[in-house]
């Protein structure tokens, strides 16, 4: 009897711990999606200064992620697509399909309004006819035209500059102090025809780009582009994200997301060079990639998160198949209810004695 005892108790501990420990069991760092529920394709993503998730859909929904829980903001965009988000839709412009929203100006921003940048002359918009700038109650157009994508501020060694990726002009750029004026080619050394979809600088300053032939960077406004690893010539990078590397203290890690998914790079700055350490990886293998291409990579804390249809995490999942793990321990606490001896069976044997 004692021995029947003995292993029920220990059946019964193991499959507590069996039970519990499943869905912590680590199952490696991946991508996974997190909503928002039911929001349809998300096309445009930021993180605020609160520390929230802002995701706009290509149904005009704008979706806020806080505390783990998404909510939808009662915002009345006529169902367009929201394209540029700059912070709390509420209090900041949104750029849609049909302009900025609210309107401003006697002459209302219209058409497609896929960049916003906030500068200390006004409101950039990037439009498919060009820059457009909201200074003194109105908008105007400085030029040149071009099909704008993307929009960035840079602080470098000689002041503060901004530029503007366009679709097959490459960059167009422009002094802060002198943004009402036309903006400047800024493309020697990138491919001819180049698209240029994104932006990003480096801790000391650095101007990075990503186009549909690859990464570029630039050492300071107007000097010649270099390719930063030549595994990305060639591949489309949609969106890039530069951020503190957890690994190696001090230095800088690139996020790239692109077709096949999520890449990261090491960076190594040493003053007007930028080095690629290695060579890029994918973070996961082909199955843990979204299925479609990444627009957007934010961080919030510690998280970092992308835009790929839904919204991706990117961190510990739990062990692929948990479940069964917590069912063999539930199945080891019924096999040791069954083997514990009986109150009755124990009188039993006692009276036999």
């Amino acid at each position: 009897m004692n021995q029947r005892k003995t292993l029920a108790l220990v059946l019964t501990v193991l499959g507590l711990l069996l039970a519990v420990a499943g869905p912590f069991l680590p199952g490696g760092i991946h991508l996974t999606p997190i909503g928002p529920p039911g929001a349809g394709h998300v096309t445009s993503l930021i993180a605020t200064d609160q520390g929230d998730i802002l995701a706009g859909t290509q149904s005009g929904e704008v979706w806020r992620l806080r505390d783990g829980a998404w909510t939808r903001e009662n915002l009345a965009l006529g169902g367009q697509p929201v394209l540029a988000l700059l912070g709390d839709p509420n209090r900041m412009p949104v750029g849609t399909a049909a302009g900025v929203f609210p309107a401003a100006g006697e002459s209302p921003l219209e058409g497609r309004v896929g960049s916003l940048l906030q500068t200390e002359m006004g409101l950039l918009a990037g439009t498919a006819s060009g820059v457009r700038l909201f200074a003194n109650g109105g908008w105007s157009a400085p030029g040149p035209v071009a099909n704008i994508y993307s929009l960035i501020g840079q602080r470098s060694d000689d002041g503060r500059w901004l530029h503007a990726g366009t679709i097959g002009a490459g960059v167009l750029s422009t002094s802060a102090a002198e943004v009402g004026t036309i903006w400047q080619p800024n493309s020697q050394g990138l491919p001819e025809a180049v698209k240029v979809f994104s932006f990003a600088t480096t801790q000391g300053g650095l101007l990075l780009a990503g186009t549909d032939q690859g990464v570029f960077w630039q050492s300071r406004p107007g000097q010649p582009w270099r390719s930063l690893h030549s595994a990305l010539d060639g591949r489309r990078a949609m969106s890039l994200h530069i951020a503190a590397d957890g690994e190696r203290q001090g230095r800088e890690r690139l996020w790239i997301g692109g077709d096949d998914g999520l890449s990261s790079l090491a960076l190594a700055e040493q003053g007007e060079t930028l080095v690629a350490e290695g060579n890029p990886l994918l973070t996961d293998s082909a199955e843990w990639q979204p299925p479609f291409g990444i627009g957007a990579i934010v961080t919030s804390g510690d998280r970092l998160l992308v835009s790929a249809g839904a919204v991706y995490t990117y961190g510990p999942t739990p062990l692929a198949g948990w479940y069964w793990i917590s069912l063999a321990g539930v199945v080891l606490i019924l096999l040791a209810g069954w083997i514990m001896p009986r109150p009755e069976a124990a009188t039993a044997d006692s009276a036999s004695v």
